[in-house]
């Protein structure tokens, strides 16, 4: 009888943990969506580099510097998602073609990098304003993206890559595929 008790004691004082990823604080949506911009830009540029952690951190803080000011960061995210996809599309068009060290082309004072391809991205805002569905693969790209990175719902990730693939976005779907990967298993 007093073995039992023992037994039941000692089953009812077990601790049960729960694995919390993120550290101890709660990250902000601005910290998150430096943090997916920087997993994104770096399966399109850098996806076969090494980079220690203290580097992608500094790389998170350059990102940061694109989201200041903005009263909106779901439409800075979707634009500098576009802006890298314009980017990529310009580097693959012609061999030869390179992009800087991610310490530079993050940095907003770098005219040269991110920063740079604001006029970019207005020329093809105004390409839009005459014809609607001028780019609309990265317009698409950059929506996909950004509610993958919400909600990590699988449906949806199935639903924007057939969509990529009927408008015959092929390197978009690749793209896409490989910042998913990065967003979901990469970030560590």
């Amino acid at each position: 009888m007093e073995t039992a008790k023992k037994t039941n004691q000692k089953a009812s004082t077990q601790l049960k943990l729960q694995l919390l990823k993120g550290g101890l604080y709660p990250r902000t949506k601005k910290e998150t969506a430096s943090e997916n911009l920087w997993l994104i830009c770096k399966a399109a540029f850098w996806n076969t580099q090494l980079f220690t952690h203290e580097e992608e951190a500094n790389f998170k803080l350059l990102i940061a510097e694109h989201f200041k000011g903005s009263r909106n960061l779901d439409v800075t995210f979707k634009q500098l998602v576009e802006r890298v996809c314009l980017v990529k599309r310009y580097l693959t068009r012609r061999k030869g073609r390179y992009i800087s060290k991610p310490i530079d082309w993050l940095n907003v004072n770098y005219k040269n990098g991110l920063s740079g391809t604001a006029k970019w991205y207005k020329d093809v805002e105004n390409q839009r304003a005459t014809v609607p569905h001028y780019n609309e693969g990265i317009a698409l790209f950059a929506k996909a993206l950004l509610k993958y990175a919400d909600s990590r719902n699988i449906i949806d990730l199935l639903n924007y890559r057939r969509e990529l693939i009927e408008l015959k976005q092929h390197d978009l779907v690749q793209l896409y595929m490989n910042s998913i990967m990065h967003i979901q298993y990469l970030n560590f």
